[in-house]
């Protein structure tokens, strides 16, 4: 049965112009019809590459091998789908955030009413810190790992605890499991780890989801689940589908090469996802954000065709570390590499800049000589190496 707020608050606005989109997929159609004329937003036509212009390459521009997006380009049925809405960017995207909510709901098998749909994922992490903090409570989490939750959690006053990595750089479950007592609110897990590309066994996380989740809400932050070995094994939607107090969060800057569009959404318990629409600081979504974004959904071949090129991408990071007989995190699985320098972080990001390639500087102090490397073109990849050759040889 239908929340009435839901309807109310799926894109929270001072005129309330959702009151027409809880009618469902095909409500939203017909509400976006009414508004201009165009429905094709809500259902984008199966595009070809024909007019899709891929990125462009300046072998002679800054190597960014920092920011972990997606150098190959956006599915080129997301491209067209967004081509043919241009006109319709007058109109507020909320029956686009009813339809795409219901496309994502039907394949994580959770109701509508539990998808938070955001501009990025980045949104929703900063969304649950403060649902933390309101709470009440701690969050429990690695000392090395993104830090959108616990940033905006300890701008706001909340305490977080960061349990140290195992040996090897991978996340210590029992200790984190140990750490949860009376004080925790909650608990935050990226799997795969950012900066470490490190995963977890999914047999492992799904027993420490388990019992974890029967005291305190898990986040489970899944930005580069689908460039990793273990994918779909991974993917811990099942636990929001069971009624645990479990956040699966998901980001199409990643695999989807949308970083510069924002798309992002969350899968978790109904009335918690309630609670961060009605503070109202989530805004509407982008309108062709989504349109993108379910033109993404629906483009199998380009999803299967990035995994390849993310995985060759990230062996020849892992080549080039290698190569330079630097130590890295073992098996990374996201995007990207977490490599021992041998040398301040900050100084080897500076001296790469001055040579056209740009990566991580001093990001995470408790690895103060450690940096992450992100799949870049191929070009960009020979760039990096031999920069990093040249600086790393002279130390």
């Amino acid at each position: 049965m239908k929340n009435p707020d839901y309807d109310q608050l799926i894109s929270p606005s001072r005129r309330n112009l959702m009151k027409f989109a809880g009618v469902g997929a095909l409500g939203a159609a017909a509400g976006l019809a009414a508004c201009s004329d165009s429905a094709s937003a809500t259902a984008p036509a199966p595009a070809t590459a024909a007019n899709v212009t891929a990125p462009a390459v300046n072998p002679d521009g800054i190597a960014i091998m920092s920011a972990n997006e997606n150098p190959y380009g956006p599915s080129p049925m997301a491209v067209e789908a967004m081509s043919k809405e241009l006109n319709n960017l007058n109109r507020y995207a909320y029956p686009l955030t009813q339809a795409f909510a219901e496309k994502v709901a039907a394949r994580e098998g959770v109701l509508p009413e539990q998808v938070l749909v955001t501009n990025g994922s980045s949104p929703i992490l900063a969304a649950f810190s403060d649902y933390v903090n309101v709470k009440g409570g701690e969050i429990v989490t690695s000392a090395i790992t993104y830090e959108g939750v616990p940033r905006v959690a300890e701008q706001a006053g909340t305490k977080v605890v960061y349990m140290p990595l195992t040996q090897d750089l991978g996340y210590d479950l029992e200790a984190i499991s140990a750490a949860i007592g009376p004080n925790t609110g909650a608990v935050y897990i990226c799997n795969p780890n950012n900066p470490t590309g490190r995963t977890i066994e999914p047999a492992k996380l799904k027993a420490f989801i388990e019992d974890a989740s029967a005291k305190v809400p898990v986040f489970i932050d899944e930005a580069y689940m689908d460039m990793a070995d273990d994918y779909p094994a991974g993917v811990m939607s099942e636990f929001v589908s069971a009624g645990k107090p479990v956040i699966v969060a998901r980001t199409f800057s990643k695999i989807y090469a949308m970083a510069g569009q924002r798309l992002g959404y969350g899968i978790m318990p109904a009335d918690m996802a309630m609670a961060m629409r009605k503070t109202g600081r989530l805004s509407s979504v982008n309108h062709l954000g989504l349109v993108a974004g379910m033109a993404s959904l629906d483009d199998k071949a380009y999803f299967d065709d990035m995994r390849l090129k993310m995985i060759k991408g990230r062996e020849k990071l892992i080549a080039m570390a290698n190569d330079l007989g630097r130590p890295y995190a073992p098996n990374p699985q996201g995007n990207f590499i977490y490599m021992d320098l041998g040398m301040n972080n900050q100084e080897f990001a500076d001296k790469m800049l001055e040579k056209g390639v740009k990566v991580v500087g001093s990001r995470w102090a408790d690895k103060p000589e450690w940096t992450r490397i992100c799949v870049g073109l191929d070009h960009e990849i020979e760039k990096c190496h031999a920069a990093a050759k040249e600086i790393l040889t002279a130390i």
